[in-house]
């Protein structure tokens, strides 16, 4: 991660249940020990150091649910990642890193692949999709929007370019 991506920053801030393996002094509220077995929700940064050093064993998060899968295998389109985590891809790439889960890598590209081709239209067409989609939109998690400006972006200028070596 970059010192300065603050959508990596917001990513690895996602709260992450784990279990901690042995008891943890100084963790829990106010300072107090957390005993071990205890369930806990941790920050995936700090989660991460935990899990790595196995003082704590990370669970899947609700982003990454049965459920969500699911609803995502079913009609990626129809699902508003960002109600379900703003820094979906961010997150579920940090996820990778710690758990090892084909299943959730595979669905992550599936589901972006999906979804680029409405986020594609909206760019090349803003007024008529934000018209007829403008939930899916609003759906977007924080690096779909990135794609959905850049290639807004990148569409006017090629078009501005065409009609000035045209004239």
């Amino acid at each position: 991660m970059d010192y300065y991506d603050i959508d990596g920053i917001l990513s690895e801030n996602q709260k992450v249940p784990c279990t901690c393996n042995v008891s943890i002094p100084g963790l829990g509220h106010e300072g107090r020990e957390v005993p071990a077995g205890s369930k806990v929700e941790l920050p995936f940064w700090l989660a991460e150091v935990l899990a790595v050093n196995s003082f704590v064993s990370i669970h899947m998060p609700i982003p990454f649910s049965s459920v969500v899968r699911n609803a995502l295998k079913a009609n990626p389109t129809s699902v508003p990642l960002r109600d379900i985590c703003s820094n979906y891809y961010h997150f579920s790439e940090n996820m990778l890193h710690v758990i090892s889960d084909e299943q959730l890598a595979q669905l992550s590209l599936d589901t972006l692949r999906k979804r680029a081709l409405l986020i594609a239209d909206g760019a090349l067409n803003p007024q008529g999709a934000l018209q007829q989609n403008s939930d899916f939109i609003n759906g977007l998690d924080d690096f779909e929007k990135y794609l959905l400006r850049t290639a807004h972006s990148t569409h006017r200028s090629l078009t501005h370019w065409q009609n000035s070596t045209n004239n």
